[in-house]
């Protein structure tokens, strides 16, 4: 790397700390930040996923934000601020490898310009999410182990090994990458089978925390990494190739989600151009193949949904930089450089521009985005008002008291233990599709568990949220008006309104005017 990329390297990450934690203030919720928000708070008070309440992914996420909101406070912000430093930290590493396979600070510069504006970057990696936390361990495996083919150590491959097994215990289907690592070690290794046994060791010990788990319940282990999802549609584990194939074209000529550009960019030039260099053991054409290679396990879960591909936006910057890079330092004619350099500037800014109308959907108008684009009111998944709805919450329940909020989200910031089974509201979805024993060993609650518990008034608060009975095939009417129904049947009443977000509270004196509206359930 030369001294001016490294005089550039904390001026680099100190912008991007300020441009993702603005992003991790004022970007939409998601759903899915609250279990895992949640979890991180429910192993702070030495609860086990699988053991001791149900979680539908691999282990080591909720661990990681537990040590950080300990220190940190166990708040939003504070939960987003790590995604956003865990963010910031890829986007610094993804400068420094580029840097210094290209020996230039302006491919650098540009690969972090690249990486910061992508839409599948800036949406899905300063939240509350796996796509950072794997996302760093994984880009961290690659950067090590394309050493590999320069030093004979023994300490790189096993660093690989290790990094790689984190990125796996954070979103278990990365661990299918294994086999092209191994691929890239032992062709390019001068010490073939010690770096190989190097890498596996340090694989093995990165595996620890899921093997502990698995050791520990096998059955639930297994339910919840993969039975889960195997039911969750009639598809199965793998299926809906029709929607596979939707999803796949929404990423390379837009749609509700984002503008697709970017990602055709990145992949295009890199697929027509990195094959072409020579060089057998060129890190920028393993990242291809890792982008690649991650691409097509991301189309493996059912369903399958847009964001899962952030993983590969890191890689393929790399390989569309640094082979661009390349191609221009080959060129000996000045008037063709001139041509190649105003063609780079001119993708480039067409690559900036449509990242605004995406930077505005996320942050402003929640137009198309999953969650906000069925709501009245996209304000009820602001962070704030989410905070408000937590606060709430706990003005009303006794400390330690058990709250059943079909959103965990809501419950995180809040002293209030969850109601068991209503840890994630993911549960629920297909507690029919198992048996009571089956329900009880994996922590689930099914809805007639539930409208028992309501018929008998314990809890004494239910949190709901009428906008999430959602209008897609894959959540039913129980998480929206049936609940509510069965709520005002049983004697709770609406206590506070947020939106179209309601806290019942059971024998309570409300006016009629502070009831939700009542709807018939065919």
């Amino acid at each position: 790397m030369t001294r001016t990329a490294k005089l550039l390297l904390v001026p680099i990450f100190v912008l991007q700390i300020a441009l993702f934690l603005f992003i991790a203030r004022h970007r939409f919720v998601d759903t899915d930040e609250g279990f895992y928000l949640l979890a991180s708070r429910l192993v702070l008070l030495h609860k086990r996923p699988y053991l001791d309440f149900f979680f539908q992914q691999a282990p080591l996420l909720p661990y990681v934000y537990a040590l950080w909101l300990k220190c940190f406070h166990v708040t939003w912000a504070s939960g987003r601020m790590l995604a956003a430093l865990l963010t910031s930290l890829l986007g610094l590493l993804l400068y420094a490898h580029v840097s210094e396979q290209t020996r230039s600070w302006i491919a650098g510069l540009s690969s972090v310009v690249l990486f910061s504006t992508s839409t599948l970057v800036f949406a899905w990696m300063p939240i509350a999410k796996p796509y950072s936390l794997g996302g760093l361990f994984l880009f961290a495996a690659y950067i090590v182990a394309s050493r590999t083919s320069v030093d004979a150590s023994r300490w790189p491959p096993a660093a690989a090994g290790l990094l790689l097994a984190l990125a796996a215990d954070t979103r278990s289907y990365l661990g299918l990458t294994v086999p092209l690592f191994l691929w890239w070690i032992y062709r390019n290794s001068p010490a073939r089978l010690k770096t190989v046994l190097s890498f596996v060791a340090g694989l093995a010990v990165g595996l620890l925390p899921a093997l502990y788990f698995f050791l520990s319940s096998p059955s639930a282990f297994v339910f919840d990494n993969l039975g889960y999802h195997a039911i969750r549609t009639n598809a199965g584990l793998v299926g809906m190739w029709g929607e596979k194939l939707v999803v796949l074209l929404m990423l390379f000529l837009g749609g509700p989600e984002g503008n697709g550009i970017q990602n055709c960019l990145l992949f295009v030039i890199s697929l027509a151009f990195v094959l072409s260099i020579g060089k057998r053991d060129w890190p920028p054409r393993f990242a291809f193949q890792i982008a690649a290679l991650v691409g097509l396990i991301s189309l493996l879960p059912t369903p399958v949904l847009p964001q899962y591909f952030s993983f590969c936006i890191p890689f393929l910057i790399v390989s569309a930089v640094c082979v661009v890079h390349q191609l221009l330092a080959n060129s000996t004619a000045s008037r063709q450089r001139l041509l190649m350099a105003s063609a780079c500037v001119f993708l480039m800014g067409i690559y900036l521009a449509v990242s605004v109308g995406d930077f505005r959907k996320y942050l402003i108008t929640g137009d198309g985005i999953p969650t906000v684009r069925t709501l009245h009111d996209p304000w009820d998944w602001r962070l704030s008002t989410v905070e408000t709805i937590s606060h709430a919450i706990d003005q009303l329940a006794r400390p330690r008291e058990t709250v059943a909020s079909l959103w965990s989200g809501y419950l995180f910031e809040t002293q209030a233990t969850p109601f068991s089974g209503l840890e994630t509201d993911c549960g629920i979805l297909i507690a029919d599709e198992i048996t009571a024993e089956q329900r009880a060993k994996y922590h689930i609650v099914s809805w007639s568990q539930l409208n028992t518990s309501f018929a008998a008034r314990w809890p004494r608060i239910v949190v709901l949220q009428n906008h999430h009975s959602q209008r897609n095939m894959l959540v039913p009417d129980v998480l929206g008006d049936t609940a509510a129904n069965s709520l005002t049947a049983h004697g709770y009443s609406v206590v506070r309104s947020f939106g179209d977000t309601y806290i019942f509270m059971c024998c309570s004196r409300v006016s009629e005017s502070r009831q939700p509206p009542r709807r018939t359930i065919p």
